[in-house]
């Protein structure tokens, strides 16, 4: 990434990137870092897909209400630079339904071909009855009629109404830089573009101390701690062969470097993704939650960063992670991890209810969705 730095009287420094644009930090902001320290961190995976339709309006309110530590979420760059709530890049066909109301064909729609207006006239509400995934996520789901996918901004507009001062974000910045994630990567977004807009909407909504950028891309990283010391940075990985190549990130026993890794080697470090995730500039290691040991626990709290796997969706699992002591779980059941986490004492934020158009009154389905052989759903 090219970009220059130089300060100006001593007081401030300025980032210029390939845009042209410009971002001004003070001293005295790039010292800001969310603060989880009093709570354990109850993160609603995608706003909780298992209780409500996953990155919407719906899901975000639902989390909010379940005194949500944090809310996990993911964005994508659109066409015309803005930022939406997606997980996947191209629309969804498990979740989305066009105008006349069908079940949109896989790889038709991509997120960072489109404008916002095009991209909120579809309904990701209810996920398809006649899939895998429903019988994964939407079996126990409490959904509307429509649910359009929202821009980053209307999310913090909905925190900012909620009148709730101490949530966290916790947001993913989905990038592709392997080429074996197929049209994800071919397609992926300008990085420098994406987070420009994420700082600017970040800093206009004043969420700066509140918000923690994850991603698989250890670039990432990188560009943001050099472009704004004030967020929180996690370090996602996963090193699962079973799920196919492109879901191992560190690549340990390759001959080459892992594009996922922002340029450092992990064979630099013997193999060990916790002492990788210090170098590259992170407070949080989040990994997923098999990847997970006591040791590795200990490891990343003598280095001063916290632990914060994915995604946990059974009560012996969570029990298994937080015997370990770590800072905090990420689950797709926000119902079954608060429960869990009440009987075990942990202090969590109150629930809470606000005036809002996405409350809707049922919690979720009593129903037990399938799983997976080898989890991998908790991937996709």
């Amino acid at each position: 990434m090219n970009r220059k730095a130089f300060i100006i009287g001593g007081a401030f420094l300025a980032l210029t990137f390939l845009t042209g644009a410009e971002v001004w930090l003070t001293p005295q902001e790039a010292e800001a870092k969310v603060n989880i320290n009093d709570v354990f961190d109850f993160q609603p995976h995608r706003g909780g897909r298992d209780a409500r339709p996953e990155n919407t309006l719906y899901a975000y309110a639902y989390a909010l209400e379940m005194g949500a530590t944090s809310i996990e979420c993911d964005m994508q760059l659109t066409a015309d630079g803005e930022i939406v709530m997606s997980h996947n890049p191209l629309l969804n066909p498990d979740i989305t339904r066009d105008g006349q109301g069908e079940y949109v064909t896989a790889g038709t729609y991509d997120i960072r071909k489109m404008t916002v207006a095009e991209i909120q006239k579809f309904n990701v509400a209810r996920i398809n009855p006649a899939t895998e995934y429903y019988e994964l996520h939407g079996i126990s789901q409490v959904t509307p009629e429509f649910a359009k996918i929202p821009t980053l901004e209307e999310f913090l507009q909905l925190i900012k109404a909620s009148g709730d001062e101490a949530v966290l974000l916790n947001i993913e910045v989905k990038s592709y830089p392997d080429p074996l994630t197929g049209d994800a990567y071919k397609y992926n977004a300008d990085k420098g573009r994406f987070l420009q807009r994420f700082n600017e909407l970040i800093a206009e909504y004043q969420m700066e101390d509140r918000t923690v950028l994850q991603t698989f891309d250890w670039e990432i990283l990188r560009m943001e701690k050099e472009l704004n010391p004030r967020i929180t940075l996690s370090a996602l990985w996963q090193e699962q062969p079973s799920w196919g190549k492109q879901a191992e990130s560190l690549r340990r026993w390759d001959k080459e470097k892992s594009p996922w890794l922002g340029g450092l080697d992990i064979k630099d470090f013997k193999g060990d993704p916790v002492q990788a995730a210090k170098a590259i500039g992170a407070d949080i290691i989040s990994p997923y939650y098999m990847e997970i040991s006591k040791e590795m626990v200990e490891e990343a709290h003598n280095l001063g960063m916290k632990v914060v796997p994915w995604t946990v969706n059974s009560c012996n699992d969570m029990e298994m992670m937080y015997d370990m002591g770590v800072d905090g779980l990420i689950s797709d059941k926000p119902w079954l991890l608060r429960s869990f986490l009440e009987e075990r004492g942990a202090k969590l934020r109150p629930k809470r209810k606000f005036d809002s158009a996405y409350h809707m009154d049922i919690d979720h389905r009593d129903a037990e969705p399938s799983q997976v052989q080898g989890g991998a759903d908790a991937a996709y």
